[in-house]
């Protein structure tokens, strides 16, 4: 079912939540992802189901901004957001493929499996463009179900990412490359090493997301993903509360 793959999801980006001070909580029919930091991706509602509590919701983020994250098979929810003046905004696509091995690829760069916390946590959060003071959140080394992977160039950190895993399904998440570094096959080579890990966890379906193809707007990501043997699965819309 693609709720597992919504579920995964939710439950990664709980845990980057917490790091950084937020407070996931659960209401009827979703996870609220509440974070202090202005990040689109913790601050909405995921694992949206069709019974999702709106009145909860409204009570947890009590008027700031915020977002739910509705996937194509919840249907009922389109005209209680709108009567409550949330509106359509930048929808992502989720992405899947199955545990076969990932293509070849080429970079310059070395991939090594994460050790340092603190360098793990500055890399991913200047490759996302946030202040170092964001790193902290990032800290998921060591926890259960967690690998975490580092592109380096020589002795220079160049690229960061995340692989998460609850129960059969995998999940992508936290991955950056620094400006600098940018154009070497860094995501690439990260994505890579993340479905041969997958592999070798037994993992029964490997999923992540990106923004949905907007012409004019830059895609690079989405084309990495589709080389990795990723198909386009469904596409979630976020509707954003009115401010």
């Amino acid at each position: 079912m693609n709720d597992d793959l919504e579920q995964v999801e939710a439950e990664g980006y709980a845990v980057f939540c917490e790091l950084l001070g937020g407070e996931p909580t659960r209401v009827r029919g979703g996870l609220c992802l509440n974070a202090p930091a202005p990040i689109p991706e913790l601050n909405r509602v995921a694992a949206v189901q069709e019974d999702l509590d709106l009145d909860a919701v409204a009570e947890v983020y009590d008027g700031r901004p915020h977002a739910v994250s509705v996937p194509p098979w919840v249907t009922g929810l389109d005209s209680q957001l709108a009567e409550r003046g949330y509106v359509r905004g930048y929808a992502w696509m989720k992405f899947e493929r199955s545990p076969v091995s990932a293509p070849a690829f080429e970079t310059t760069l070395r991939i090594e499996e994460a050790r340092d916390a603190e360098v793990f946590g500055k890399t991913a959060a200047e490759g996302f463009g946030a202040p170092p003071a964001i790193g902290p959140g990032f800290d998921v080394l060591g926890r259960p179900g967690w690998h975490c992977f580092m592109a380096w160039d020589g002795g220079e950190p160049a690229g960061a990412a995340t692989l998460f895993v609850l129960g059969d399904v995998a999940w992508f998440g936290g991955a950056a490359t620094r400006p600098a570094f940018r154009g070497r096959g860094a995501q690439s080579a990260l994505l890579a090493t993340r479905i041969e890990r997958a592999r070798e966890v037994g993992v029964r379906r490997i999923a992540v997301e990106t923004g949905e193809r907007i012409e004019g707007r830059p895609d690079q990501s989405y084309r990495n993903i589709l080389r990795a043997g990723f198909r386009e699965t469904y596409l979630r819309p976020n509707w954003r509360a009115p401010e």
